[in-house]
């Protein structure tokens, strides 16, 4: 089994992560993907996989967070994409249904991260709420089916 979706570098895990992975591995998880929502838990989730060789991070930034990027927020996520243990740009997309960030904020920072997935050859992990038509109109025009993803 793999787990592609762990949100493992999650604060609610701060008390019990290392515990919470080895007995999901114990239980038959073969291999965990830890997808991040900053910089911060891009931070963390490679941190993770390097130190545990079934786990994996995936590295962006989540539309709720979106707000907090600028240029400095790619060239940290294209230096963590060079790990061997970064198999993915994600989790990335579009919320409309909390609105935490703007749409149009949402929508460049989307495309960012889609086009940072097509320099360094990564598939991509999308978050699509709400915003249904936006998300596949992005993929369509960026090309992502060059890297795909899910």
């Amino acid at each position: 089994m793999f787990d592609t979706h762990a949100h493992y570098n999650d604060e609610q895990f701060d008390n019990d992560k290392l515990e919470m992975i080895q007995r999901s591995h114990d239980e038959g998880v073969e291999y965990i993907l830890i997808p991040s929502d900053s910089v911060t838990s891009s931070i963390e989730s490679l941190s993770l996989s390097q130190k545990i060789d079934y786990v994996y991070s995936a590295v962006g930034v989540h539309p709720h967070e979106a707000s907090g990027c600028n240029d400095n927020t790619i060239i940290a996520l294209k230096d963590f994409s060079t790990s061997d243990k970064v198999v993915a740009i994600g989790e990335i997309g579009l919320d409309y249904h909390y609105d935490l960030s703007p749409r149009e904020v949402q929508r460049k920072w989307f495309r960012q991260q889609i086009e940072l997935a097509l320099e360094v050859k990564l598939p991509i992990i999308v978050h699509d709420r709400d915003a249904h038509e936006d998300t596949m109109n992005i993929i369509k025009e960026s090309q992502a089916k060059e890297v795909g993803g899910v």
